[in-house]
């Protein structure tokens, strides 16, 4: 009933931090650290005691929070992209796509969130070691480095209409 159930985690100014469990969520607010902004309609008791589930919670105290920085992998850069190709505009199963170096790594092209994207194996044939005004291939979006409020709405499914508002 409750195992898939998240809380959404935000500092005093109401900036998303985490998504964590309802457990630590329950507990961040019976301590006194937290108060609890939206709730389930879920309830778990205690001998005494009958608790609503939060599903959004705010820190007392300010967080500094400094900018997480992700890992460049092929698995984030899929993510980001959303498996689409960033030249032709088609979705593939993940198998059938690779990365692409924007500024290919013989023309001093690196390993960058800023010049990887992802493409459809003809596309990335297609466009070859040229660059993308050579080949008259560009991607559909500016590559870019994401931030953790992306990552923290595509990496869990789980997150509910209660959270969406907040995140």
């Amino acid at each position: 009933m409750l195992s898939n159930t998240v809380t959404l985690k935000l500092d005093s100014s109401y900036k998303p931090i985490d998504i964590i469990s309802w457990r630590d969520a329950i507990t961040l607010v019976i301590t006194g650290k937290a108060f609890v902004v939206e709730a389930y309609q879920k309830f778990i008791r205690s001998a005494k005691k009958a608790w609503q589930v939060p599903a959004v919670i705010v820190l007392k105290r300010f967080v500094r929070y400094e900018h997480i920085k992700f890992s460049c992998s092929r698995k984030n850069i899929l993510l980001r992209d959303d498996n689409q190709c960033q030249y032709c505009g088609d979705f593939f199963e993940v198998s059938y796509l690779t990365l692409d170096h924007v500024v290919p790594r013989s023309r001093g092209g690196i390993n960058s969130w800023c010049n990887l994207v992802t493409a459809c194996r003809n596309c990335n044939q297609k466009k070859g070691n040229k660059l993308p005004v050579e080949a008259n291939m560009f991607p559909l979006q500016r590559p870019e480095p994401p931030n953790k409020v992306f990552f923290m709405k595509k990496y869990s499914k789980r997150i509910s209409d209660e959270i969406k508002r907040y995140a």
